[in-house]
């Protein structure tokens, strides 16, 4: 029998256009901002103007419109696909190492969104 992907979910995904900044962890200098496409407490998909590598490490802050808190996470590229030729790149990826605020934070977040449905 075959799995449906979306059973396979550990944790909600929320499709919500949420504003994003990020950059490669120890490249304070090169910050890039962005707008979230999904996210979950497991990873988010954003668009960016410019490839990033598979497996770069990169810190994120994301802001939304329901909590006064920031969201800050690092997560791991787990992939970077070409959506408009050389100008826009679709990424994916896998939080690592949330704190238990941020968490809560996500958690807010999805009873928030699921509510509005």
């Amino acid at each position: 029998m075959t799995e449906n992907f979306n059973e396979r979910r550990k944790f909600q995904r929320i499709y919500r256009n949420f504003i994003m900044s990020y950059n490669v962890k120890g490249k304070n200098d090169a910050v890039e901002v962005s707008q979230i496409s999904n996210i979950s407490r497991g990873g988010a998909s954003f668009i960016s103007t410019h490839p990033v590598k598979l497996g770069a490490v990169l810190d994120i802050q994301i802001t939304t419109p329901y909590l006064s808190e920031k969201i800050f996470v690092s997560g791991v590229v787990l992939e970077c696909a070409e959506k408009v030729n050389e100008l826009l790149y679709q990424v994916r990826v896998q939080f690592n190492n949330i704190s238990e605020d941020t968490q809560d934070i996500l958690q807010k977040i999805e009873l928030y969104t699921s509510r509005e449905n």
